[in-house]
């Protein structure tokens, strides 16, 4: 075989395996998708006092796990217990004027009563005084004298009910100081008890920048609760996904256990990416402007769950994921073998 026989079948070769590789990528891209650009992710939750006061002891570590209602901190107690006093001295007070109020009201009550027994004897007086005036046994004076004493209890009786009235309103400002008192106290018990700050949930403390000492200002984090709750979070290609849905098997090869494959599934793929929110902000659209003659493709986030139990990595390690979105045991098979090598090659980067 001549040099330019030899060189032209390598070159045949060459664009041969060049169109079968081009012909596979295009298929595997369509029917067995996968993607390096995947990661671990878990709920973190900032854990930050919700009163201010100086840091009087830290019961935890960094890394450490924790369980829900166990204390992470505590801070100085000693000015939010003046205030639960000063608030317990004030709503007793509140309770005195109300006592009193309700006495008050009480004494008033009993004058109504008596101004209304006054005026009906008044009334019966001149009645009789005025059947003896028509039969001319009493003089016109003492009929006059009779309703003046009448028009007299009637004027007492209403002064009595306009101040049992000025009780009853007394009476209803006591009872309101008495509940703003009381609310006041729970008020000042809640900031004590949130002196003592408890994880809201189970999971491991990380990223600590707390210290003995140290001021803590209301609602500044001082420590992530990060969640035992984990997903892998895997953005891929709007064309990938085209056969892929919820329930779609995965598998997921994580970067820091070469060699193992793990089974999982999708449990759903976000509806949209942030360059596809627009601001109302009244301003007019500013269209994205490329010279590149292809441009990247837009990748959409998944989010993926594990049917194996969770390896102990940490949050944000990296994974490789491989999807099985079709039903065919020959793709099924040759996606297999690209997890496969994707897990041995681990090993080396």
């Amino acid at each position: 075989m001549t040099p330019e026989q030899s060189f032209s079948r390598w070159i045949k070769v060459a664009l041969s395996a060049f169109f079968l590789l081009f012909i596979y990528f295009v298929i595997a891209d369509n029917y067995m998708p996968m993607t390096p650009e995947a990661r671990i992710q878990r709920y973190v939750v900032p854990v930050s006092a919700r009163v201010s006061g100086q840091v009087s002891r830290v019961h935890v570590t960094n890394n450490q796990r924790v369980d829900p209602g166990q204390l992470l901190f505590e801070l100085d107690d000693s000015d939010y217990q003046l205030a639960v006093r000063r608030a317990e001295l004030a709503q007793r007070q509140a309770k005195v004027a109300q006592d009193r109020a309700q006495s008050g009201l009480a004494e008033v009550k009993a004058e109504t009563h008596q101004a209304g027994l006054q005026l009906q004897e008044q009334e019966r007086e001149a009645a009789r005084i005025a059947r003896l005036h028509r039969q001319g046994h009493m003089s016109q004076q003492q009929l006059e004298q009779a309703n003046t004493g009448t028009s007299l209890a009637r004027d007492a009786l209403a002064v009595a009910e306009a101040r049992r009235q000025e009780v009853e309103q007394a009476l209803t400002a006591a009872g309101l100081a008495v509940e703003q008192a009381e609310v006041a106290l729970r008020q000042a018990r809640l900031e004590l008890a949130r002196t003592r700050v408890y994880a809201e949930s189970r999971g491991r403390i990380g990223n600590l920048q707390l210290r003995q000492g140290q001021h803590a200002a209301a609602g500044q984090p001082l420590m992530a609760l990060i969640s035992d709750q984990a997903w892998v979070s895997a953005d891929l290609r709007e064309k990938s996904l085209r056969h892929v849905q919820s329930g779609t098997p995965v598998d997921v090869i994580f970067d820091a256990l070469p060699g193992q494959i793990f089974s999982g599934h999708v449990t759903s793929i976000d509806s949209g990416v942030r360059e596809g929110q627009q601001a109302a902000d009244g301003l007019l659209a500013q269209p994205v402007n490329s010279d590149r003659w292809v441009r990247d493709a837009q990748r959409l986030r998944t989010h993926i769950a594990l049917d194996d139990t969770w390896p102990p990595l940490a949050t944000g390690a990296k994974a490789t994921v491989q999807l099985y979105p079709v039903d065919n045991p020959v793709l099924n098979g040759l996606a297999a073998m690209q997890a496969r090598l994707v897990s041995l090659l681990r090993y080396l980067y």
